[in-house]
């Protein structure tokens, strides 16, 4: 059906009382094409919104806040895993191998990457990135990670035991590591 001004009613956003309305909202009524009999519905109408966007955008934010949210927990359980290995090693590299606390770390480090990287991919961005491309990427993105584990962990290991200095080393440098393997290596 039409109204005085040639919009298909059907077509009318919820809550808009005028074309006018529903011009400002973003919709653009079509024209009857030529020879169409006034008052007949036809295929080129625009199809009846069920709901008001400008209403629904704060469950499009929750949507997106909770799909964050369970990325950054399968994340963070990938990450602890990765950092508990980590910490055994260091510990296992410390005392039985009597290795120096910085190279026993940096070492356990490089060694619980290969672990993290083939969970994070799979498991926590579920990326569909080809290894070939993300793998390079994680590389230098794991390069920058041992350079900041190296320096934090030295300076804490002057005032804290290994362990404690490379739990709270881990800690600092999560965020950062999340964000640029989400917006980088694994590009979502």
């Amino acid at each position: 059906m039409l109204s005085g001004r040639g919009f298909p009613q059907e077509a009318k956003l919820d809550g808009c009382t005028s074309a006018e309305e529903a011009a400002a909202l973003g919709f653009r009524p079509q024209p009857l094409p030529a020879g169409h009999p006034a008052g007949e519905s036809y295929s080129g109408a625009a199809p009846h919104l069920r709901w008001n966007t400008v209403q629904q955008l704060p469950l499009v934010g929750r949507a997106l806040r909770a799909v964050f949210a369970v990325r950054l927990l399968r994340y963070a359980f990938v990450g602890g895993c990765a950092a508990l290995l980590q910490i055994c090693l260091l510990a296992l590299f410390v005392e039985l191998a009597g290795m120096d606390a910085l190279a026993a770390s940096t070492l356990a480090l490089s060694i619980s990457v290969m672990v993290n990287y083939g969970l994070q991919h799979r498991v926590t961005f579920r990326s569909k990135s080809k290894h070939i491309v993300a793998a390079p990427r994680f590389v230098v993105l794991t390069l920058c990670t041992l350079a900041a584990n190296a320096v934090v962990f030295d300076s804490l290991l002057t005032v804290l035991p290994y362990i404690a200095a490379q739990i709270l080393t881990t800690g600092a440098i999560f965020p950062v590591n999340y964000y640029l393997n989400r917006t980088v290596t694994f590009r979502l």
